[in-house]
């Protein structure tokens, strides 16, 4: 009996991918940054089937998961301090397994997404959030779970997974990552009832997917919370994820006020220098003398400057209610320093247009 166990163990062995194979020799020295095992990977192995594989088998290898933080899911962290992060304990949940494994198959320069959603295994319905990963091979979207293949060895029960067969186990929040021509609905999802939809597909996966990924980050968010929205779906585990995307999209809108907002300051404080620099420059009677040519141009700047600073103030709240920045007191600056501006620019073409003896005098008005 022993015997027979030993024979189907190497039979099975002989079996396993090259690339799960190999990737446990990866030098520990290359193993705490996404870059420098993406590196190891893309020199070692040749085909992408076999660089997903390599790269799935070491991330399901060496990352164990971690029981005591299983419900402290933290979607706030950017996807890279995650990675490495992960990559330094050799542990995590769900989140930092598909982060991790998204992150090195995007350094290899293959297409992949992390996804999050949640899971039903056999009508049992997970009440906390989960996350995966899609990878795109020979221009085909699968499907991958390495939280649920870690620690199985070679047994990758996960892997490369197609889209209709994945969703009778996971259903993602945002429903274009179900990768499916016509989404199954939650209702479906929940009661394990996938019939073929005959109806018309609802979107070409292909065309979709790489639309949204052609996105920056801000409108992947936008059209990822306008997605959710539209599917109806509504239960607590949907309502918090879009609120943390919607969240997540007031933030980049507020970063950008906060930057329209130190603009416009930039702007004015320039512009209240060159102005201060021409009132000293007149209170010393223009002297050193300029060309004409020269003197009428000093104050040029302030227009543009002052005319950036508006714009910039007027996109302030554009998107979302804006109670930080105190734009009344902004605005009633720029406009006091156009008003003065105003009268110096008077000043300036009145004595540009005098005579030589005659500019003297107005110094004294």
């Amino acid at each position: 009996m022993k015997l027979w166990l030993l024979s189907l163990v190497i039979i099975c062995c002989a079996f396993v991918a090259k690339g799960q194979q190999a990737a446990c020799y990866i030098p520990s020295s290359q193993t705490y940054s996404t870059a420098a095992i993406a590196g190891y990977v893309q020199v070692n192995f040749t085909t992408d089937r076999e660089k997903l594989s390599a790269i799935y088998g070491w991330v399901t290898a060496n990352i164990r998961y971690d029981k005591d933080s299983m419900y402290n899911i933290n979607w706030g962290v950017d996807e890279q301090t995650k990675a490495t992060a992960t990559l330094r304990r050799r542990k995590g949940v769900c989140e930092n397994f598909a982060t991790v494994f998204t992150d090195i198959v995007a350094k290899c320069g293959l297409a992949s997404f992390t996804v999050t959603g949640y899971t039903n295994i056999a009508g049992y319905i997970k009440k906390t959030g989960h996350s995966w990963s899609a990878v795109q091979l020979d221009k085909a979207w699968l499907l991958c779970d390495p939280t649920w293949d870690a620690g199985a060895g070679n047994n990758t029960a996960w892997f490369l997974i197609q889209p209709d067969q994945f969703i009778e186990t996971h259903i993602p929040f945002d429903p274009l990552w179900q990768l499916l021509p016509r989404p199954v609905s939650q209702q479906e999802f929940n009661k394990e009832k996938y019939r073929a939809k005959k109806e018309l597909p609802f979107w070409n996966i292909a065309d979709s997917v790489d639309s949204f990924l052609q996105l920056d980050s801000l409108q992947q968010l936008e059209a990822t919370s306008r997605r959710i929205k539209q599917t109806g779906m509504d239960d607590e585990m949907t309502r918090v994820w879009r609120q943390y995307v919607d969240m997540k999209i007031a933030i980049v809108y507020g970063d950008k006020d906060m930057n329209f907002y130190n603009g416009a300051v930039a702007d004015i404080n320039k512009a209240a220098a060159i102005f201060n620099e021409f009132v000293q420059y007149r209170n010393n009677r223009f002297i050193p003398a300029k060309p004409d040519a020269e003197t009428a141009t000093i104050l040029n700047p302030i227009d543009r400057l002052l005319a950036a600073a508006r714009k910039k103030i007027n996109h302030i709240g554009e998107s979302v209610e804006n109670v930080q920045y105190d734009t009344g007191s902004i605005k009633e600056r720029l406009n006091h320093l156009f008003a003065r501006v105003a009268e110096q620019q008077f000043f300036l073409k009145q004595y540009l247009e005098s005579s030589v003896a005659d500019r003297g005098k107005l110094f004294y008005q």
